[in-house]
């Protein structure tokens, strides 16, 4: 996906398988400290909130380090420089876009500061579609609640805010939260990142927790310290959510002890209305070396019932044209059958299903796909452990007699066979039943 920038220099309103491979094909050896792959989550929205004091401490190429490491979907930003002359006149809100391949947008708290702006900024793996300046009440220097609509799937706009509060005192931080409550006022679906520099006994919080909920309190353990990042003893970051956000929630503290005064909160917020294992990771062996014909797929299972929107696995180079993918009972019912269209490659390719599939919570079903000349993208040991997204787990090979699984036959069938713990990359787009997604925008 190409970043497309948002950049706002005035305060206005814009609106913008037994082996799935050769018996005799050399196996990957992780190196020390390295795993065959990392899966993250894909039924989730990662948000992270970041005040970086406008790199001082480190370098913009620090800062992205940090920020790429956590493969987040929204970053809010604070304290960051545009065209500063103590910047060097770096716009830093365009070039953190470019080290972390996202979109960007930023807002100005001060207009006019030495020869150009400060203020907050997002970075965005979704389209940003709107951006807002909205001053809050401020003692001393101006604070402003910068508001974003950001476009996670079509009409699904999420309001994003990113702020930090000022250090005038207790009562200033209380004006603060009450206009940033009055902005967000109806708006169920809205996340608010920021430096709110206040502890979450103080009355500010308090307010703001009358309308938003803490994604640490929820999802978070330990003392959630942020600052000073050093050696953090305060928890002046927050990730707020509103009313709607009511699924199951993880929350944790970036280890970033150097590049800024703070650390990262980050959040991953499960997605009520479409949720996957992978998202847009990507394998670690994207074309295995087997060109027989095979069926490969992966058992997996809900937490919850709900609905199985489309089926999808994850493409190299080089394969044949004619995949279809199928969704199977955990003992070999078909469920669906579907022929699967060649979109971007490599990459992700996904079908929707005619007419959604319902899955009941707690039973496991296999989905897969059948490629005629093998060259399937696989990482072993990839399954040894249960890899859980959202509502949806892909159960611990061992705990199932054996996942991912596959089976060698001219135009497919039930795979039921598997080869140390491999994961084939297939996956669902699943809907959770749930009234919450009735709520949405």
């Amino acid at each position: 996906m190409h970043a497309r920038p948002l950049l706002l220099l005035l305060p206005v309103l814009v609106t913008t398988l037994t082996h799935c491979a050769p018996p005799d094909a050399a196996e990957p050896v992780p190196q020390p400290g390295e795993s065959l792959q990392g899966l993250t989550a894909g039924g989730g929205l990662r948000f992270m909130t970041y005040n970086i004091k406008h790199a001082e401490l480190s370098s913009l190429e620090a800062i992205a380090s940090v920020i790429n490491a956590q493969a987040p979907d929204v970053v809010a930003l604070q304290e960051v420089d545009v065209l500063t002359v103590r910047s060097n006149r770096v716009d830093q809100a365009a070039r953190l876009g470019q080290l972390t391949g996202l979109s960007h947008a930023f807002i100005p708290s001060l207009t006019s500061y030495d020869s150009g702006q400060y203020g907050l900024a997002i970075l965005s793996r979704y389209p940003i579609r709107s951006a807002q300046r909205l001053p809050l009440r401020s003692a001393a220097e101006q604070r402003v609640l910068a508001l974003f609509e950001v476009e996670l799937a079509p009409s699904r706009l999420i309001p994003v805010g990113v702020t930090h509060f000022g250090t005038t005192g207790a009562t200033e931080r209380v004006q603060q939260a009450e206009d940033i409550k009055a902005a967000l006022a109806g708006k169920p679906w809205a996340l608010l990142g920021g430096d709110l520099n206040a502890s979450p006994s103080e009355s500010s919080i308090s307010s703001l927790l009358q309308q938003f909920t803490d994604a640490w309190a929820r999802g978070g353990s330990g003392s959630g310290y942020t600052h000073s990042a050093t050696l953090p003893t305060k928890r002046i970051d927050y990730v707020l959510l509103g009313s709607a956000w009511t699924s199951p929630l993880t929350a944790s503290v970036v280890n970033a002890p150097s590049q800024s005064d703070h650390r990262p909160l980050a959040a991953t917020l499960i997605l009520p209305w479409s949720q996957t294992f992978f998202g847009d990771r990507v394998p670690g062996t994207a074309v295995q070396d087997d060109t027989r014909a095979v069926e490969v797929g992966v058992r997996f299972r809900s937490n919850v019932s709900g609905t199985i929107e489309a089926l999808r696995f994850y493409r190299g180079t080089g394969n044949a044209n004619g995949y279809v993918a199928h969704l199977w009972t955990s003992t070999g019912t078909l469920l669906a059958q579907v022929p699967v269209k060649d979109g971007r490659i490599p990459g992700w390719q996904e079908a929707p299903l005619p007419a959604p599939i319902s899955v009941s919570a707690g039973s496991t079903y296999v989905v897969s796909y059948y490629t005629s000349n093998g060259q399937f993208a696989r990482d072993v040991s990839g399954l040894t452990n249960a890899v859980v997204s959202g509502n949806l787990t892909a159960p611990g090979s061992a705990s199932v007699g054996g996942n991912g699984v596959f089976v060698y036959a001219a135009g497919g069938g039930f795979p039921t066979s598997s080869y140390k713990d491999a994961n084939y990359w297939v996956d669902v787009r699943f809907k959770p039943s749930s009234s919450a997604a009735a709520l949405l925008p």
